[in-house]
């Protein structure tokens, strides 16, 4: 027999990933009621892998993300749970976190905000009533849970509530509803990065990423800088699966930089056709994953110079998901307007990060260059035909190719910040989300220290 409770709130929060997080906490702050529903028992989604976040600053030097995501930095900093924000000639900035100490930091800023949360809860149905969602009912340890809220905001990554409440949406990349691929992060302990940086300075031929915009991505930099990406040994790769060791359709291997020196985050596994919005793919998608964990984990000790004794130490508690469903808003960023004048004027989050398109269909990666960060207008976050309801950090209303620059962590907490304030402003000002003034909102954002 199932329990049934019923409890309201001014805003609900659905997802406590990089899109929920931040717009929970920003909401409660404006003094807004505030429950955040996690369906693990953890906060911070892909914060919680191993994932250095992407996005504090642009390709130009210019720090983009402010507010409540550098608050993240400032306090995981403190406690020795990040190294800060480190320029990268191909990513233009990598900031490394501790997942573990992420986790504990969220909950803080959670409490301290007065935000309530409910972990190990699944959304199971979605209530919308003449055009706005009026509720939500959620599942967890033999309890149905019914959420009443003014405004729902959906962090849930893949928009599982839009999708539930009825919101138009599209499947993967336009024009072909491709998916980029998934990854299952995990990290190792037990490594030589000397060893490794020698013999790819004793065999530049196979070093990574070759292309103009990667000037002075090589060893030195490497060395010098704590906070680094690795790609690269595509000829070890081409070597592992001649002889049948290596069938990850991934042509070259990628390791992030942990705030320890005795762990790195190993981005190398590669999940393609799967839509991780289906359960049953999904579910197939992780028995993959671990398959390549253990695979790449021998193809290090087999392979790669300094890794001879590398060891597992933690798989991600998820998978990476980099692309699923699109919803429609009330505006639509595509590449062609990031810099026109009406995308600046009603922008509420930045984004600093190049178009990152990986194929979900083999083992490429198509990267380009976004020379200085570009505005997210409210409206992105605002479903069409649905009210009382935000979108937040993945699902917002973008084409492919913004897309692939927006869906990293760093915009996703920028635009968190800015649909919790837009929820708790709709409710002090009696006013639809539809039909707020982009101008308050901003007013706000600016004096919590968000950079527009």
């Amino acid at each position: 027999m199932n329990n049934r409770v019923q409890i309201k709130y001014d805003v609900a929060v659905i997802g406590g990933g990089p899109g929920g997080l931040p717009a929970a906490i920003a909401a409660a702050r404006m003094g807004a009621k505030v429950i955040i529903v996690e369906r693990n028992a953890f906060l911070g989604g892909a914060a919680a892998s191993g994932l250095g976040i992407l996005g504090y600053i642009d390709r130009q030097g210019n720090q983009s993300l402010g507010g409540i995501a550098q608050e993240f930095i400032d306090r995981l900093t403190e406690i020795d749970g990040s190294i800060g924000h480190y320029r990268c000639p191909v990513h233009n900035s990598i900031t490394p976190i501790s997942p573990d100490l992420f986790k504990i930091v969220a909950v803080q800023m959670c409490e301290e905000a007065g935000v309530d949360i409910l972990f190990n809860n699944e959304l199971l149905d979605v209530k919308v009533d003449n055009g706005k969602v009026s509720k939500v009912e959620v599942f967890g340890k033999c309890t149905r849970t019914e959420i009443l809220a003014e405004v729902f905001i959906d962090g849930t990554g893949d928009g599982d509530l839009a999708y539930m409440a009825g919101s138009k949406y599209t499947l993967g990349q336009d024009g072909t509803g491709i998916m980029q691929p998934c990854t299952l992060m995990f990290t190792v302990s037990d490594f030589n990065l000397e060893k490794l940086f020698s013999y790819v300075q004793d065999h530049p031929e196979d070093f990574g990423i070759k292309e103009e915009y990667a000037e002075g991505y090589n060893p030195d930099y490497f060395r010098s800088t704590k906070g680094h990406c690795f790609i690269g040994l595509q000829n070890l790769i081409k070597q592992a699966k001649k002889n049948g060791e290596f069938d990850v359709p991934r042509n070259q291997f990628i390791y992030i930089t942990t705030p320890s020196e005795k762990l790195l985050a190993i981005n190398t596994s590669r999940l393609i056709n799967i839509n991780a919005a289906d359960t049953f793919e999904l579910s197939n998608g992780l028995v993959a994953g671990y398959k390549q964990v253990l695979q790449i984990l021998k193809f290090m000790n087999n392979y790669i110079p300094g890794f001879e004794d590398a060891k597992l130490s933690q798989i991600a508690p998820s998978l990476g998901i980099r692309e699923t469903r699109h919803f429609e808003g009330i505006d639509r960023l595509n590449i062609d307007q990031i810099y026109a004048e009406k995308t600046n004027l009603n922008a509420i989050a930045l984004c600093a990060y190049n178009i990152d398109i990986h194929s979900g269909t083999s083992e490429t990666i198509d990267l380009t260059l976004v020379e200085k960060s570009f505005g997210i207008p409210y409206g992105c976050l605002v479903p069409k035909h649905i009210d009382g309801l935000l979108l937040s950090g993945r699902t917002i209303s973008v084409d492919s190719k913004v897309y692939a620059a927006t869906r990293v962590m760093g915009p996703c907490m920028a635009v968190g910040e800015a649909a919790g304030i837009a929820a708790a402003l709709s409710i002090k000002t009696k006013t639809p989300v539809s039909r707020l003034a982009i101008d308050e909102i901003k007013k706000i954002l600016i004096k919590n220290g968000a950079i527009l």
